[in-house]
């Protein structure tokens, strides 16, 4: 077992014998760095999806989702679907259902370096299907039924605006004064959105339609039998239970983390080929240095380390400068999309791209010190 001491100097010696070929190690760097970077920075994406797909899990909990068969979903706004009175009052009929929340939404993607606009527009009392029954107002008052021309705001959608309870939001040239502005829940779907009434949301869009309903059983354990009546009674309609919608985010999540880990392996294995080049030249040009470390008695075990130590600190300083690349990268994104595309560095997708780094560090080191650990000693001192 080696010492702490022995480490330390190993360690000590690993950075001075990379810092010898400059140029050389910071390529070597680079190419580590842009593999992890596209690694962090897809990642961030399948993670800031995943996030929302949660939130709007943890609403729909319970509920079954009512839209026109071949609408958009979440992601567009649920643009395309437009669900009739004659629907709502069809559905509401049927056995089981206690109550269907008619919703409509307004989507308005940021330009540039804008912030995007989201906004529900639904009964208000009703709010609660959406907001949740535990988060109260920040400041001024919450929305009521007879309320026109007025709008309450999740707090991330008042902070990134600078709006307080007087102000106005302007949607598709109409104005709307903010009376109301929610506390911070937590939940990126409510806390960065502003609510209307469904009459107000229904002028705007210019329709009397619905997009979506939210339906609410007696009993939860009859969601999946309602969800089938429902499309049994009308086939222009999908509807969606909970569980239905857990499936189709989770297979939406990992074919993106696939997508992300197939497009980072790659460009990671390139630079983990840079590694493996840069210590094979690194091994040959100090073969007599490694012979005078095994001739004074340094054994195959600490000279494999030495090496494979020196090819991880490579990969590590890459890997740590592409994790913040990442991190950079995803911002810049989101900022550019106005909000629009979700992203979120976790310290698990950091860990793991870091982890990653290490790995081709491994990979690119042990094979020329394996080369180095059987260096005859005699033969190197020969070595010119």
């Amino acid at each position: 077992m080696q010492s702490p001491d022995m480490c330390d100097n190993m360690i000590d010696l690993a950075f001075k014998n990379i810092k010898r070929q400059r140029s050389r190690t910071a390529l070597t760097a680079v190419g580590i760095l842009i593999g992890i970077a596209v690694i962090v920075a897809l990642g961030s994406f399948a993670e800031g999806i995943n996030s929302f797909f949660q939130s709007t899990l943890e609403l729909s909990a319970g509920k079954i989702i009512v839209e026109q068969r071949g609408a958009g979903g979440f992601q567009s706004g649920f643009a395309g679907s437009d669900i009739t009175d004659e629907q709502v009052a069809a559905i509401g009929a049927l056995d089981g259902v206690k109550e269907v929340v008619p919703v409509n939404m307004y989507i308005e993607s940021g330009l540039g370096f804008s912030i995007g606009t989201v906004v529900i527009g639904i009964n208000p009392e009703n709010s609660g299907i959406f907001v949740g029954q535990n988060i109260g107002l920040y400041s001024g008052r919450g929305l009521e039924p007879d309320d026109s021309g007025a709008i309450m705001v999740g707090k991330n959608f008042a902070d990134d605006r600078g709006l307080v309870v007087g102000d106005t939001v302007t949607l598709k040239d109409t104005d709307f004064e903010v009376i109301g502005i929610l506390e911070l829940s937590n939940n990126a779907n409510v806390d960065g959105s502003g609510m209307i009434t469904i009459q107000d949301m229904q002028d705007l869009l210019g329709t009397q339609a619905y997009q979506i309903l939210y339906v609410v059983p007696y009993d939860v354990r009859d969601s999946e039998k309602i969800a089938s009546d429902i499309i049994d009674d009308d086939d222009s309609l999908s509807a969606m239970t909970s569980k239905d919608f857990a499936r189709t985010a989770s297979d939406v999540v990992n074919q993106i983390r696939l997508f992300m880990f197939g497009m980072g392996a790659i460009a990671a294995v390139i630079g983990g080929l840079g590694v493996l080049n840069t210590m094979i030249m690194s091994v040959l040009e100090r073969r007599r240095e490694i012979g005078v470390m095994k001739a004074i008695g340094a054994t195959r075990a600490r000279v494999l380390t030495q090496i494979v130590t020196e090819s991880m600190l490579i990969s590590l300083i890459g890997g740590l400068a592409g994790v913040f690349l990442g991190w950079v990268a995803s911002l810049i994104l989101i900022a550019a999309t106005g909000g629009g595309i979700p992203a979120t560095v976790t310290p698990g997708l950091a860990a793991i791209s870091i982890g990653f780094a290490l790995l081709l560090g491994v990979g690119g080191g042990i094979y020329p010190a394996w080369q180095a650990a059987k260096v005859d000693p005699v033969e190197a001192l020969r070595y010119e």
